[in-house]
């Protein structure tokens, strides 16, 4: 008799393979959270438990990096907690953990003090989202023919060489005339 493959597997195996962020087998289209930085930014990285031993060799690099930059990374960035964590006996790691509730671990054994701190950067500078090849470049909440508008899509391009701050660009804009107003005293060329 055949053996006939347990489809109740495969989703497990799945998920856990997606997991592992190999961005090699996965492309997706450009994420961002959603309104991020609309009306404030929120920083996506939360916590960070940074683990290591008091007494291992492959915790030097980790042990030098707490005590000489940890508590600048801490000033610099007070929304995310920072934890560091002895554990005896263990390989020293780095686990970050984002708001949309992925986590994100790193062996560090037997790293150098810069290597530490160029992974705990990489670590602030991700959003949480799984690393995939992208589709696209772009990406928009709604998908849009015109592009995305921002402030400043209509300024004129004479500010660019203008000395600011300059009065004609501090002028009120007033619709005290019409459109045919307008195009009667500005005929097209």
């Amino acid at each position: 008799m055949p053996s006939v493959p347990r489809v109740d597997r495969l989703k497990p195996i799945y998920t856990a393979a997606k997991a592992l962020n190999f961005g090699w087998r996965f492309s997706d289209f450009l994420k961002i959270p959603a309104y991020n930085g609309i009306s404030r930014y929120t920083n996506q990285l939360h916590r960070i438990t940074v683990r290591f031993c008091k007494q291992s060799e492959s915790s030097v690099g980790m042990r030098n990096f707490i005590e000489n930059k940890l508590d600048e990374i801490g000033r610099r960035n007070p929304s995310v907690v920072i934890y560091a964590q002895p554990v005896r006996n263990s390989n020293p790691s780095i686990r970050a953990e984002y708001g949309n509730g992925r986590t994100l671990q790193i062996n560090a054994k037997n790293m150098s003090e810069s290597e530490v701190s160029k992974d705990i950067h990489l670590l602030f500078s991700r959003s949480g989202e799984p690393v995939v090849k992208l589709e696209s470049r772009q990406s928009a909440l709604v998908p849009s023919v015109q592009g995305q508008w921002t402030p400043i899509t209509w300024l004129p391009t004479a500010m660019n060489t203008e000395q600011l701050p300059a009065k004609k660009f501090s002028e009120h804009k007033s619709t005290a005339t019409s459109a045919t107003e307008y195009i009667l005293q500005n005929p097209p060329k």
